[in-house]
């Protein structure tokens, strides 16, 4: 194999325009240790030294299999930095492993050598075997050096995964050690103290050898795993990775998979008439523009611009606005399994969370294909109040009129699902909180006594209200998160003791709401995913 590419000399003169860079301090910040107490830290003997390598690891607390996380840590980094994505782990209530790997990339067992290939191994058996997770719904995913472990793991690991996601990823450690060295970055000492005997004089050979993108590529073993490349455009000037990293590793894979060839040469020429690979002229146009000029007409990754998106079969790429980093909704890209074989009759009364496109009654609807949905949703519905002046958006007042429409359409119900309250708390009803608890009493009273509600058959469920910003919202929601945070816990009181089975969707989407909701109210259908799976794996938990 060729280990000067093509796309070195059509690039170099894009790369020394690299060498000025920031530090990180968001994703290589190792001094953040903070880890909630529902993490536990755990000691794993590595089955190729014996060495006990620490981790933190979450244990779900649903009864019914999970979906197990493996994120890997960044290159300065150990299992026991920060990680951002431990909020939203317990949101999702996901089962969960930090290992440690050997720790940062500077000594000769780290930097994917075979013991950090066997430890990421060795962490994914003792989470399977000491959690609920589903062992068909394994995710690997690492940013920075993180990522680069992502890739090693894709092109070494025999487990098999389901999908691994590398945001940023190096992918040619010999690469990054002279881009580190131009730039005067401290990656480069680093790589030396890996890679090399003396630690002072470079190893290229085994630098090569540690490197994903010149590494055997595993084609059956990966035929049904997924490998996600995310990059954001501006890595290399605002950030230590240049993008070719994530370029080339995907030119690579997919080259191989079409042309039976790892040559880099033969690759690129085939890129100029493959639409399925990236042109040098892209590769170029990329990093010398630092943007797509039509992106803006692409489809978005959440609320980042996509200026180059690829795929072939199960290996994609994308080029986002972004520099070295991974945004904070990536959870919300793992490919974990959804549906189920549930088959049930349901009615759902909410707001405009339960009636947007995208809302968790359209998600529930995706995870439970087989079961028959009837929504009642309409956005501005409240628990009791008429909004705006608008009488038929109280739902206290035509409860009844909901549930004769429901029963023309059916005549029984497996359960009736009703999520209101955000409306309730809006600005102009500040005066009138201490009405909420009372409504929602003779709301779900009013419920119980129609005769849609057949006592012993049909099952009850009030789902609180999501989590509002205090801040940056819009004018009528001022105030709306104080508000709701004292009324949340009276609601549930108040349905509780009506014999209503009760989920709590706002506590646990307190802490990623910015993540998913661009208003500080609605969230996207990634966020409204997890509300609908909390609904599902409470239905699973009855069966």
């Amino acid at each position: 194999m060729k280990k000067i590419m093509l796309v070195v000399f059509f690039c170099i003169g894009s790369i020394i325009l690299l060498f000025a860079q920031t530090k990180e301090p968001i994703w290589d910040n190792t001094s953040k240790r903070y880890w909630s107490p529902e993490f536990e830290k755990i000691e794993i003997p590595s089955s190729k030294d014996g060495m006990l390598q620490k981790a933190y690891i979450y244990k779900t607390t649903r009864k019914k299999p999970q979906p197990l996380i493996v994120s890997l840590h960044t290159w300065s980094g150990y299992y026991n930095q920060t990680d951002p994505l431990a909020k939203e782990i317990l949101a999702r209530d996901w089962n969960y492993i930090h290992p440690d790997f050997r720790g940062a990339n500077r000594t000769p067992s780290a930097m994917c050598s075979p013991l950090v290939l066997a430890d990421i191994e060795d962490a994914i058996q003792y989470a399977l075997q000491h959690t609920n997770a589903d062992p068909e719904d394994v995710h690997v995913v690492g940013v920075s050096g993180g990522g680069l472990a992502t890739l090693a793991a894709y092109m070494h690991l025999k487990y098999p995964v389901k999908s691994f996601s590398a945001w940023a990823p190096i992918s040619d450690i010999e690469a990054w050690y002279w881009e580190s060295v131009g730039r005067g970055q401290k990656y480069a000492k680093d790589i030396l103290q890996a890679v090399s005997a003396d630690g002072e004089t470079f190893n290229s050979k085994e630098a090569i050898a540690r490197s994903p993108l010149w590494q055997t590529f595993p084609v059956e073993k990966r035929r049904k795993a997924q490998l996600f490349i995310y990059e954001g455009i501006h890595d290399g000037y605002k950030g230590s990775v240049p993008i070719t990293h994530s370029l080339n590793m995907y030119n690579r894979l997919v080259g191989e998979l079409k042309y039976n060839t790892t040559d880099m040469d033969v690759i690129l020429r085939k890129a100029w008439d493959d639409a399925d690979l990236i042109s040098p002229k892209e590769i170029i146009d990329l990093m010398g523009k630092r943007i797509n000029p039509g992106y803006e007409k692409n489809e978005k990754l959440f609320d980042r611009g996509v200026h180059l998106r690829r795929q072939y079969k199960n290996i994609s790429l994308i080029i986002f606005e972004g520099r070295h980093e991974q945004i904070s909704q990536a959870l919300g890209l793992i490919p974990y399994k959804k549906q189920t074989d549930l088959k049930y009759d349901i009615l759902t009364i909410g707001d405009s969370n339960g009636d947007n496109k995208d809302g968790w009654v359209t998600q529930l609807a995706k995870m439970m294909p087989k079961s028959d949905i009837v929504n009642l949703s309409e956005s501005g519905r409240t628990i009791g109040f008429d909004n705006n002046g608008r009488a038929r958006l109280n739902g206290l007042k035509n409860i009844d009129s909901y549930l004769d429409k429901a029963q023309a359409k059916k005549q029984q119900y497996d359960y009736i699902i009703v999520c209101l309250g955000t409306n309730d708390s809006k600005k102009m009803f500040d005066a009138r909180q201490e009405e909420i608890p009372k409504n929602l009493r003779l709301l779900l009273n009013k419920i119980k006594s129609h005769n849609l509600y057949k006592r012993g058959s049909t099952k009850l469920i009030y789902v609180t209200p999501p989590p509002l910003r205090n801040e940056n919202v819009s004018p009528k929601y001022e105030g709306s998160g104080k508000r709701l945070a004292r009324m949340v816990p009276e609601l549930k009181i108040v349905a509780s003791a009506l014999g209503w089975e009760v989920i709590d969707i706002y506590n646990p989407l307190l802490g990623i709401l910015d993540y998913y909701a661009k208003d500080g109210v609605h969230m996207s259908g990634a966020g409204q995913e997890i509300i609908a799976s909390k609904i599902v794996n409470h239905i699973l938990v009855q069966q």
